[in-house]
């Protein structure tokens, strides 16, 4: 009789154990399900599809490392830099020829949007290789983003790219972050 007993209790664990891994079962594939269609949901609602400025790895690795455009590049003795100014081209497209060619050299670095250079590649321009103030702003390193802000915004890879280069330089030419100016709809 007790080995009956013992045989009957057994079958019924083995019963609810065969039932509750069903049950796993069931809700680990509910909640794979879940979480595909809310991945599919919040993709459909994102607003910043790549006309926007995709940003991938592949493509911010082919471009130089900031160190190499910033120190490397210098020809003479390095001049002591108090500020950084980061402003737009007011343009949509362009690359450092152009810009050189058009008479615009009030800059010691481009940064390009795809639409000229590479989207995020930096140019340092002969004022910058030969150490010499530009513009009004004497002391001031100065940063153009070929960037419109109606028609063409600064893309993912420059924001990044441009941060990266004032890193670089405030670091190198020990300039405080106050000293930095971005234009007003800067995204930091």
């Amino acid at each position: 009789m007790e080995g009956t007993r013992e045989n009957g209790f057994l079958s019924q664990v083995d019963e609810i154990m065969k039932a509750n891994q069903a049950r796993t079962a069931r809700v680990l594939v509910t909640l794979t399900a879940s979480m595909t269609i809310g991945g599919f949901v919040l993709m459909a609602l994102d607003d910043h599809g790549p006309a926007r400025g995709a940003y991938s790895l592949a493509s911010y690795l082919r471009l130089d490392p900031v160190e190499k455009v910033t120190l490397n590049s210098i020809h003479t003795q390095r001049t002591a830099w108090d500020g950084i100014e980061v402003y737009y081209s007011h343009t949509g497209r362009g690359d450092l020829n152009q810009m050189l060619s058009q008479g615009r050299t009030g800059f010691h670095f481009l940064v390009c949007n795809g639409r000229g250079g590479e989207d995020g590649q930096i140019d340092f321009t002969p004022s910058w290789s030969g150490q010499r103030y530009v513009a009004a702003l004497d002391g001031a390193i100065r940063i153009c983003v070929i960037a419109d802000r109606s028609t063409s915004p600064a893309t993912g890879s420059q924001l990044k790219r441009t941060s990266a280069l004032v890193d670089s330089l405030s670091r190198n030419f020990n300039i405080a972050p106050a000293k930095v100016r971005y234009p007003a709809d800067w995204q930091l």
